[in-house]
């Protein structure tokens, strides 16, 4: 498979790390704004062509899907871009800024019958895989409680991403949504949220504290910030037992079982290079049966992410430029 990168950032880099490791993956091509790091981009990871024109990439007759890396503010239009000239498109999370914007991607990509996926790499890491199974196999009993947190100190700069909201920064697009999916994928949509934040001088949230409540009665208590360093861990309660997912939960390799009368134990999944191999080789096998849809992580987990999102910036009242 010939893949493209539309944005060289930060992200990208770790991306194609990966993408090097698969067999079924090439890096064909690359694109950024600015043509010195389109070039810097495509001779450090020895991609065959960069543009410094992203309308010029999505024509190259090579490619076969292309990783959109760029700020979330320009997840829906450059995915719309892509998805109109027929290439499949793996996006990185959040998949755009709010419902309206995702409902038209993925219209568009059922339209255009190709193939969109949200880049939530740790839905395919084997670590949460084998959680999910535990859990559904009620190895740790009913659920009653989840708590998962992310955070990490940035420095403060109106024009980064993080905080420019012109490209819909703060902590909850950016980090929120690792405990969110977390709770989304054990717990399900929950019945109710509140929500408290910290907002930031440029208007956007730089910590969002949550509290979701579910028909069952399972509660889950999920954190995220640019404002402090967290344990990034997420533990999982249940009326038979504890799991724990330790630091850096989202792309962990490893959890620890805990039940009463017994002694903890460690169980170890796979983990290929910085974890974002296995979402490739998704794509990639969903490309080579002819898939337009992630059966793992589909439109409707999109959807209901950014639900819970928009109904959290709601609570808080952050809101982005033209919205």
């Amino acid at each position: 498979m010939a893949k493209s990168i539309i944005g060289c950032g930060k992200i990208a880099h770790k991306f194609v790390t990966d993408l090097a490791l698969s067999e079924q993956s090439i890096l064909y091509a690359c694109a950024a704004r600015d043509i010195n790091l389109s070039r810097f981009f495509a001779e450090k990871h020895s991609a065959k062509a960069y543009f410094d024109s992203y309308d010029d990439l999505v024509l190259c007759p090579e490619v076969d899907v292309i990783y959109i890396a760029t700020p979330h503010s320009f997840h829906m239009e450059h995915t719309l871009l892509c998805l109109r000239s027929k290439k499949a498109v793996l996006c990185e999370k959040p998949l755009a800024i709010n419902s309206l914007q995702v409902n038209k991607m993925i219209n568009t990509a059922r339209v255009n019958q190709t193939f969109l996926m949200e880049a939530m790499w740790t839905a395919f890491l084997p670590n949460i895989i084998n959680v999910h199974e535990f859990i559904k196999s009620n190895k740790i009993g009913q659920i009653r409680h989840l708590t998962a947190d992310f955070g990490f100190k940035a420095e403060y700069n109106e024009a980064s991403r993080l905080f420019n909201p012109e490209l819909a920064g703060g902590a909850l697009l950016d980090i929120g949504i690792y405990p969110i999916f977390i709770s989304l994928l054990l717990l399900g949509k929950p019945k109710n949220i509140e929500a408290a934040a910290t907002i930031s001088p440029s208007g956007v949230d730089s910590s969002v504290s949550l509290l979701f409540t579910y028909d069952n009665g399972c509660t889950a208590f999920l954190f995220a910030s640019v404002d402090v360093d967290s344990d990034t861990k997420c533990e999982i309660f249940g009326t038979e037992g504890k799991i724990e997912i330790p630091n850096r939960f989202h792309g962990q390799d490893h959890f620890i079982l805990t039940k009463k009368g017994s002694e903890d134990q460690t169980i170890k999944s796979d983990l290929k290079g910085l974890g974002y191999y296995h979402e490739i080789e998704h794509v990639n096998n969903c490309l080579l049966k002819g898939f337009a849809e992630s059966p793992v992580f589909g439109f409707d987990m999109s959807r209901q992410l950014i639900e819970i999102m928009d109904e959290v910036r709601k609570i808080i009242e952050v809101k982005y430029p033209g919205e």
